[in-house]
Protein backbone atom coordinates (compact mmCIF):
# COMPACT_ATOMS: atom_id res chain seq x y z
CA UNK A 1 0.00 0.00 0.00
CA UNK A 2 1.17 3.81 -0.77
CA UNK A 3 1.54 6.21 1.54
CA UNK A 4 2.12 9.88 1.33
CA UNK A 5 6.13 10.31 1.66
CA UNK A 6 6.44 12.80 4.95
CA UNK A 7 10.29 13.61 4.64
CA UNK A 8 9.69 14.30 0.77
CA UNK A 9 6.90 16.48 1.54
CA UNK A 10 8.97 18.85 4.53
CA UNK A 11 11.72 19.05 2.38
CA UNK A 12 9.94 20.74 -0.14
CA UNK A 13 8.10 22.35 1.47
CA UNK A 14 10.79 24.18 3.31
CA UNK A 15 12.36 24.52 -0.19
CA UNK A 16 9.47 26.17 -1.60
CA UNK A 17 9.28 28.72 1.47
CA UNK A 18 12.45 29.68 1.05
CA UNK A 19 12.35 30.59 -2.57
CA UNK A 20 9.13 32.59 -1.99
CA UNK A 21 10.88 34.08 0.87
CA UNK A 22 14.01 34.98 -0.49
CA UNK A 23 12.24 36.85 -3.17
CA UNK A 24 9.98 38.69 -1.33
CA UNK A 25 12.11 40.00 1.77
CA UNK A 26 14.73 40.83 -0.49
CA UNK A 27 12.61 44.41 -0.78
CA UNK A 28 10.64 44.03 2.21
CA UNK A 29 11.18 43.50 6.09
CA UNK A 30 7.67 42.50 7.10
CA UNK A 31 4.67 41.37 5.28
CA UNK A 32 0.75 42.08 5.63
CA UNK A 33 -2.64 40.69 5.09
CA UNK A 34 -3.04 41.79 1.48
CA UNK A 35 0.98 40.81 0.60
CA UNK A 36 0.26 37.42 2.18
CA UNK A 37 -3.44 36.95 -0.17
CA UNK A 38 -1.07 37.75 -3.05
CA UNK A 39 2.02 36.14 -2.39
CA UNK A 40 1.88 33.22 -4.90
CA UNK A 41 -0.19 31.86 -7.61
CA UNK A 42 -1.46 28.73 -5.30
CA UNK A 43 -3.69 30.39 -3.29
CA UNK A 44 -4.80 27.97 -1.10
CA UNK A 45 -1.24 28.03 0.16
CA UNK A 46 -1.74 31.80 0.95
CA UNK A 47 -5.49 30.88 2.59
CA UNK A 48 -3.46 28.37 4.79
CA UNK A 49 -1.04 31.02 5.82
CA UNK A 50 -4.15 33.13 6.45
CA UNK A 51 -5.93 30.29 8.59
CA UNK A 52 -2.82 29.82 10.46
CA UNK A 53 -2.66 33.21 11.65
CA UNK A 54 -6.50 33.74 12.41
CA UNK A 55 -6.09 30.54 14.48
CA UNK A 56 -3.81 32.37 16.15
CA UNK A 57 -5.47 35.37 16.28
CA UNK A 58 -8.24 33.73 18.30
CA UNK A 59 -6.06 32.37 20.44
CA UNK A 60 -4.73 35.77 21.32
CA UNK A 61 -8.11 37.09 22.04
CA UNK A 62 -8.87 33.73 24.22
CA UNK A 63 -5.78 34.52 26.52
CA UNK A 64 -6.82 37.46 27.50
CA UNK A 65 -8.11 37.53 31.08
CA UNK A 66 -7.35 39.13 34.71
CA UNK A 67 -8.20 38.50 38.25
CA UNK A 68 -8.50 42.07 38.60
CA UNK A 69 -11.25 42.69 35.73
CA UNK A 70 -14.51 41.28 34.08
CA UNK A 71 -13.90 40.56 30.94
CA UNK A 72 -17.54 39.52 30.23
CA UNK A 73 -19.53 42.38 30.79
CA UNK A 74 -20.94 43.36 27.21
CA UNK A 75 -19.10 46.92 27.08
CA UNK A 76 -16.01 44.82 28.10
CA UNK A 77 -16.42 42.25 25.19
CA UNK A 78 -17.43 44.52 22.81
CA UNK A 79 -14.16 46.76 23.16
CA UNK A 80 -11.95 43.67 22.94
CA UNK A 81 -13.95 42.68 19.73
CA UNK A 82 -13.43 45.80 17.98
CA UNK A 83 -9.63 45.84 19.23
CA UNK A 84 -9.19 42.12 17.88
CA UNK A 85 -11.00 43.22 14.71
CA UNK A 86 -8.52 46.49 14.07
CA UNK A 87 -5.63 43.88 14.74
CA UNK A 88 -6.73 41.55 12.06
CA UNK A 89 -6.51 44.57 9.89
CA UNK A 90 -2.72 45.23 10.37
CA UNK A 91 -1.24 42.25 9.99
CA UNK A 92 2.46 42.76 10.23
CA UNK A 93 4.75 39.47 10.31
CA UNK A 94 8.84 39.72 9.72
CA UNK A 95 10.59 36.39 7.99
CA UNK A 96 12.51 34.49 10.29
CA UNK A 97 8.63 34.25 11.89
CA UNK A 98 6.91 34.33 8.45
CA UNK A 99 8.60 31.50 7.13
CA UNK A 100 7.65 28.27 9.09
CA UNK A 101 4.31 29.53 8.63
CA UNK A 102 4.62 29.62 4.93
CA UNK A 103 6.25 26.32 4.97
CA UNK A 104 3.10 24.92 6.75
CA UNK A 105 0.98 26.36 4.43
CA UNK A 106 3.30 24.65 1.64
CA UNK A 107 2.64 20.95 2.96
CA UNK A 108 -0.64 21.03 4.24
CA UNK A 109 -1.45 22.40 0.69
CA UNK A 110 0.46 19.63 -0.71
CA UNK A 111 -1.04 16.53 1.49
CA UNK A 112 -4.57 17.66 0.69
CA UNK A 113 -3.73 18.15 -2.95
CA UNK A 114 -2.40 14.63 -3.07
CA UNK A 115 -4.66 12.98 0.03
CA UNK A 116 -7.39 14.94 1.63
CA UNK A 117 -8.32 11.74 3.77
CA UNK A 118 -4.84 12.28 5.26
CA UNK A 119 -5.00 15.54 5.44
CA UNK A 120 -8.18 15.70 7.72
CA UNK A 121 -7.49 13.07 9.68
CA UNK A 122 -3.89 15.03 10.42
CA UNK A 123 -6.26 18.04 11.51
CA UNK A 124 -8.93 16.12 13.06
CA UNK A 125 -6.51 14.46 15.42
CA UNK A 126 -5.26 18.30 16.27
CA UNK A 127 -8.42 19.37 17.31
CA UNK A 128 -8.45 16.62 20.30
CA UNK A 129 -10.60 14.42 21.86
CA UNK A 130 -13.37 16.01 20.34
CA UNK A 131 -14.28 18.57 17.98
CA UNK A 132 -17.03 21.44 18.09
CA UNK A 133 -18.08 21.61 14.42
CA UNK A 134 -19.69 25.74 14.99
CA UNK A 135 -16.71 26.86 16.65
CA UNK A 136 -13.41 24.92 14.98
CA UNK A 137 -14.77 23.59 11.65
CA UNK A 138 -17.17 25.85 10.14
CA UNK A 139 -15.57 29.02 10.86
CA UNK A 140 -12.21 28.12 9.03
CA UNK A 141 -14.47 27.11 5.77
CA UNK A 142 -13.69 30.30 3.85
CA UNK A 143 -9.91 29.00 3.76
CA UNK A 144 -10.45 25.89 1.95
CA UNK A 145 -10.20 26.56 -2.04
CA UNK A 146 -9.25 23.28 -3.42
CA UNK A 147 -11.75 20.16 -3.14
CA UNK A 148 -13.95 22.63 -1.77
CA UNK A 149 -17.19 20.90 -2.78
CA UNK A 150 -15.11 17.94 -0.06
CA UNK A 151 -15.15 20.21 2.65
CA UNK A 152 -18.67 21.27 1.82
CA UNK A 153 -19.79 17.39 2.15
CA UNK A 154 -17.13 16.86 5.50
CA UNK A 155 -19.44 20.14 7.18
CA UNK A 156 -22.84 19.27 6.11
CA UNK A 157 -21.86 15.49 7.10
CA UNK A 158 -20.47 17.26 11.05
CA UNK A 159 -23.53 19.22 11.50
CA UNK A 160 -26.11 16.69 11.30
CA UNK A 161 -24.41 14.99 13.67
CA UNK A 162 -24.52 18.00 16.30
CA UNK A 163 -22.14 20.64 17.71
CA UNK A 164 -19.86 17.99 19.30
CA UNK A 165 -18.73 15.12 17.54
CA UNK A 166 -15.91 12.72 18.72
CA UNK A 167 -13.15 13.04 16.39
CA UNK A 168 -12.55 9.23 15.35
CA UNK A 169 -16.48 9.29 14.73
CA UNK A 170 -15.32 12.66 12.70
CA UNK A 171 -12.17 10.94 10.85
CA UNK A 172 -14.94 8.20 10.09
CA UNK A 173 -17.22 10.57 8.52
CA UNK A 174 -14.37 11.86 6.51
CA UNK A 175 -13.66 8.86 5.07
CA UNK A 176 -17.28 8.28 4.11
CA UNK A 177 -17.51 11.23 2.48
CA UNK A 178 -14.31 10.96 0.61
CA UNK A 179 -15.52 7.70 -0.81
CA UNK A 180 -18.19 9.60 -2.37
CA UNK A 181 -17.42 12.71 -3.32
CA UNK A 182 -15.11 13.78 -6.89
CA UNK A 183 -12.52 16.01 -6.41
CA UNK A 184 -10.84 18.25 -8.50
CA UNK A 185 -8.13 17.76 -11.12
CA UNK A 186 -4.91 17.01 -8.85
CA UNK A 187 -2.65 16.73 -11.84
CA UNK A 188 -3.83 20.66 -12.40
CA UNK A 189 -3.65 21.28 -8.64
CA UNK A 190 0.20 19.98 -8.69
CA UNK A 191 1.39 22.43 -11.96
CA UNK A 192 0.82 25.50 -9.85
CA UNK A 193 3.98 24.12 -7.80
CA UNK A 194 6.02 23.11 -10.58
CA UNK A 195 5.99 27.32 -11.61
CA UNK A 196 8.49 27.82 -8.11
CA UNK A 197 9.92 24.41 -7.91
CA UNK A 198 9.57 21.01 -9.71
CA UNK A 199 7.71 18.40 -8.20
CA UNK A 200 9.25 14.63 -8.04
CA UNK A 201 5.85 13.43 -8.21
CA UNK A 202 7.27 9.58 -8.14
CA UNK A 203 8.55 10.41 -4.44
CA UNK A 204 5.32 12.28 -3.43
CA UNK A 205 3.71 8.39 -1.96
CA UNK A 206 5.95 5.44 -0.54
CA UNK A 207 5.38 2.10 -0.02
CA UNK A 208 4.63 0.62 3.25
CA UNK A 209 8.04 -1.13 3.18
CA UNK A 210 10.13 1.73 2.59
CA UNK A 211 8.11 3.96 5.74
CA UNK A 212 10.29 5.00 8.76
CA UNK A 213 8.92 5.88 11.84
CA UNK A 214 7.77 9.31 10.29
CA UNK A 215 3.69 10.05 10.74
CA UNK A 216 1.81 12.69 9.25
CA UNK A 217 1.94 15.06 11.98
CA UNK A 218 5.99 15.61 11.46
CA UNK A 219 4.96 17.81 8.45
CA UNK A 220 4.02 20.66 10.28
CA UNK A 221 7.32 23.04 11.29
CA UNK A 222 7.49 25.19 14.61
CA UNK A 223 5.31 28.58 14.42
CA UNK A 224 5.40 29.16 18.64
CA UNK A 225 7.11 32.32 17.49
CA UNK A 226 4.17 33.94 15.66
CA UNK A 227 2.50 36.35 18.52
CA UNK A 228 0.20 39.03 18.01
CA UNK A 229 0.99 42.72 19.77
CA UNK A 230 -0.16 46.01 19.85
CA UNK A 231 2.14 47.44 17.38
CA UNK A 232 -0.28 49.01 15.37
CA UNK A 233 1.06 49.51 11.44
CA UNK A 234 -0.73 50.63 8.50
CA UNK A 235 -1.43 48.53 5.36
CA UNK A 236 0.12 49.29 1.68
CA UNK A 237 -2.09 49.51 -0.95
CA UNK A 238 -2.65 46.36 -2.72
CA UNK A 239 1.10 45.05 -4.45
CA UNK A 240 1.13 42.65 -7.42
CA UNK A 241 3.02 39.76 -7.73
CA UNK A 242 6.09 41.35 -8.47
CA UNK A 243 6.79 42.28 -4.51
CA UNK A 244 6.93 46.09 -4.45
CA UNK A 245 8.44 47.86 -1.59
CA UNK A 246 5.91 49.32 1.03
CA UNK A 247 6.60 51.63 3.79
CA UNK A 248 4.35 51.43 6.82
CA UNK A 249 2.97 54.48 8.98
CA UNK A 250 0.58 54.19 12.23
CA UNK A 251 -3.31 54.45 11.32
CA UNK A 252 -5.58 56.74 12.16
CA UNK A 253 -8.43 54.49 13.71
CA UNK A 254 -11.77 55.02 13.27
CA UNK A 255 -13.69 56.86 16.44
CA UNK A 256 -15.77 54.10 16.58
CA UNK A 257 -13.36 51.75 18.05
CA UNK A 258 -13.05 54.17 21.12
CA UNK A 259 -11.85 53.99 23.52
CA UNK A 260 -9.37 51.10 21.93
CA UNK A 261 -8.45 53.44 19.21
CA UNK A 262 -5.94 54.97 21.98
CA UNK A 263 -3.02 51.82 21.34
CA UNK A 264 -1.34 52.76 25.19
CA UNK A 265 -4.69 51.76 26.73
CA UNK A 266 -5.27 48.60 24.55
CA UNK A 267 -1.70 48.03 25.66
CA UNK A 268 -3.07 48.35 29.37
CA UNK A 269 -5.87 45.84 28.63
CA UNK A 270 -3.99 43.49 27.03
CA UNK A 271 -1.24 43.42 29.19
CA UNK A 272 -3.59 43.59 32.83
CA UNK A 273 -3.02 40.01 33.62
CA UNK A 274 1.23 39.70 32.64
CA UNK A 275 2.98 37.67 35.56
CA UNK A 276 5.95 38.97 37.19
CA UNK A 277 8.10 35.81 36.61
CA UNK A 278 7.81 32.22 35.13
CA UNK A 279 8.15 31.11 38.52
CA UNK A 280 4.53 32.63 39.64
CA UNK A 281 3.26 31.00 36.43
CA UNK A 282 4.03 27.83 36.39
CA UNK A 283 2.09 25.23 39.11
CA UNK A 284 4.40 23.59 41.81
CA UNK A 285 2.96 20.10 40.46
CA UNK A 286 4.21 20.68 36.78
CA UNK A 287 7.76 21.59 38.00
CA UNK A 288 9.17 17.79 38.54
CA UNK A 289 7.65 17.17 34.24
CA UNK A 290 8.97 20.11 33.05
CA UNK A 291 12.46 20.00 34.32
CA UNK A 292 12.80 15.66 33.49
CA UNK A 293 11.46 15.74 30.01
CA UNK A 294 12.98 19.73 28.90
CA UNK A 295 15.70 19.93 31.46
CA UNK A 296 17.35 16.95 31.32
CA UNK A 297 16.51 16.31 35.08
CA UNK A 298 18.41 19.37 35.78
CA UNK A 299 17.18 21.67 38.69
CA UNK A 300 19.08 23.57 37.90
CA UNK A 301 18.82 24.28 34.28
CA UNK A 302 15.45 24.87 34.81
CA UNK A 303 15.68 27.66 37.26
CA UNK A 304 18.38 28.92 34.72
CA UNK A 305 15.99 28.89 32.03
CA UNK A 306 13.20 30.62 33.94
CA UNK A 307 15.30 33.36 34.78
CA UNK A 308 16.47 33.69 30.95
CA UNK A 309 12.67 34.08 30.14
CA UNK A 310 12.15 36.86 32.41
CA UNK A 311 15.09 38.69 31.60
CA UNK A 312 13.41 38.77 27.69
CA UNK A 313 11.70 41.78 27.00
CA UNK A 314 8.99 40.22 24.83
CA UNK A 315 7.34 36.97 23.87
CA UNK A 316 9.68 36.84 20.56
CA UNK A 317 12.98 37.30 22.52
CA UNK A 318 11.77 33.92 24.71
CA UNK A 319 11.02 32.06 21.83
CA UNK A 320 14.78 32.93 20.03
CA UNK A 321 16.30 32.32 23.69
CA UNK A 322 14.72 29.03 24.28
CA UNK A 323 15.34 27.42 21.06
CA UNK A 324 18.97 28.59 20.94
CA UNK A 325 20.05 27.16 24.91
CA UNK A 326 17.02 24.30 25.31
CA UNK A 327 15.32 22.95 22.20
CA UNK A 328 17.48 21.68 20.23
CA UNK A 329 20.28 20.98 23.01
CA UNK A 330 17.54 18.80 25.04
CA UNK A 331 15.44 17.44 21.10
CA UNK A 332 12.50 18.86 22.48
CA UNK A 333 9.32 17.19 20.78
CA UNK A 334 6.65 19.78 19.81
CA UNK A 335 4.29 16.53 20.03
CA UNK A 336 4.72 16.15 23.64
CA UNK A 337 2.18 17.49 26.58
CA UNK A 338 4.93 18.80 28.19
CA UNK A 339 6.68 21.15 25.53
CA UNK A 340 2.78 22.81 24.85
CA UNK A 341 2.37 23.47 28.09
CA UNK A 342 5.44 25.20 28.69
CA UNK A 343 5.05 27.55 25.46
CA UNK A 344 1.71 27.89 26.65
CA UNK A 345 3.00 29.41 30.13
CA UNK A 346 5.60 31.29 28.44
CA UNK A 347 2.91 32.95 26.35
CA UNK A 348 0.84 33.80 29.59
CA UNK A 349 3.79 35.72 30.81
CA UNK A 350 3.98 38.02 27.67
CA UNK A 351 0.08 38.26 27.28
Amino acid sequence: MRKINIAEIRDYALRFARVICDKFFKVNTVINGKQIVELCENRQINLFVIKTIYIKWQEEANHIKSPYFDYTVPEVTQAMTALMNVLSRYISIRREIFEPILANAVSDTLILTISPLDYYTKEFNHLGKQIEVATQIKTIAKYFKIHKKLFDNILTALEAEGNLVRTERAVAIVAAVHSKTELDNKEALLQTFDKIIPLNYNNLFVDDTQLTTNTIEDTSFDISALKFDLNFKEESKPVSPSYTNTSYTKPVVEEKFSPLSNPELAKTIMESSKKESMKQIIPYEKRGAFTNVLFGGSGNTFEEALAGIDQCSNYHDAIMYIRENYFRKYSWDLEKDEVKEFYEMVAEKFD
